[in-house]
């Protein structure tokens, strides 16, 4: 029974309701307060991050001006784009093995593709540099993709993983029934469904990659420094405003990535849920 209008219980219900959505609102400003501070202050003409002394864009300038953070930008985009596309495509083809087919090891498949989410990000980066040295390997592009992906992939199989699991039988046994084969019935059923899981894993697998600093540290090499071991260098000098400035362009093409996606996929998520 449910409390009626004016009970006690239901003044609790409504106090609870109140006072939940209150906290999660100042959780969330709170969260969100510091990204404020730090594209506001991209925006100060001094060379303070702390008393404001007017507007000016001298510090984008200088960021786009700044020969070595566009190279290490370019370093992170290789990395974020080559780890991503590997990591969704292998979570891919295992998220579909486990929960479309049986087979032996399944089970100890799954949990090894879901071992690094256990581990703490410095005792692979420790263990890969060493695997590396051991093996005579150099350091550059090649460990540091095999990093991004090793801590990546996880991710990349458990959000495809869940897409693959909700997915109807009946619509690859019918396109059985009409005759297509084992291949088509993937290229043309099951992959148009998992597409919206598969682009969203290659997204957080690049915002992994991209953002990624332990497993950068251990696996970076000459010619090699990404964009947080960049700014993670800059700022052993202060935080400068040229930093947030930087900050502030990192937060623009997130939000523009995250806005074209949604624009992309939000109506077909949509329309499928209706159905």
């Amino acid at each position: 029974m449910t409390a009626r209008t004016g009970t006690p219980g239901w003044a609790m219900r409504n106090l609870v309701y109140g006072v939940s959505g209150w906290v999660t609102l100042l959780t969330y400003l709170f969260m969100l307060l510091p990204i404020a501070v730090l594209i506001g202050f991209a925006f100060n003409a001094g060379k303070s991050t702390v008393v404001w002394t007017g507007f000016s864009l001298r510090w984008f300038q200088k960021v786009v001006g700044n020969g070595n953070i566009l190279d290490a930008l370019q370093v992170s985009l290789f990395v974020a784009l080559a780890s991503a596309a590997l990591s969704t495509a292998i979570g891919a083809v295992a998220a579909v093995a486990i929960t479309r087919r049986s087979f032996p090891g399944r089970d100890l498949l799954a949990a090894a593709l879901a071992a690094p989410l256990v581990l703490p990000e410095i005792v692979l980066g420790v263990a890969l540099l060493v695997f590396m040295s051991f093996a005579g390997v150099t350091l550059g592009y090649a460990t540091m993709i095999v990093g991004h992906v090793l801590v990546s992939i996880p991710f990349a199989t458990l959000i495809v993983r869940a897409a693959a699991s909700s997915l109807d039988p009946r619509l690859e046994n019918a396109a059985a029934d009409l005759g297509a084969d084992e291949w088509q019935t993937f290229r043309m059923v099951t992959l148009p469904q998992l597409m919206p899981a598969i682009l969203t894993a290659f997204i957080l697998s690049a915002t992994l990659s991209f953002d990624n600093l332990v497993m950068s540290t251990f696996t970076s090499g000459v010619g090699t420094t990404t964009l947080p071991l960049r700014i993670y260098s800059m700022l052993k000098l202060g935080i400068t405003p040229e930093i947030n400035a930087l900050g502030a362009l990192m937060v623009l093409a997130n939000v523009t990535i995250l806005l074209l996606v949604m624009g992309r996929y939000l109506p077909l998520m949509l329309k499928t849920n209706r159905q």
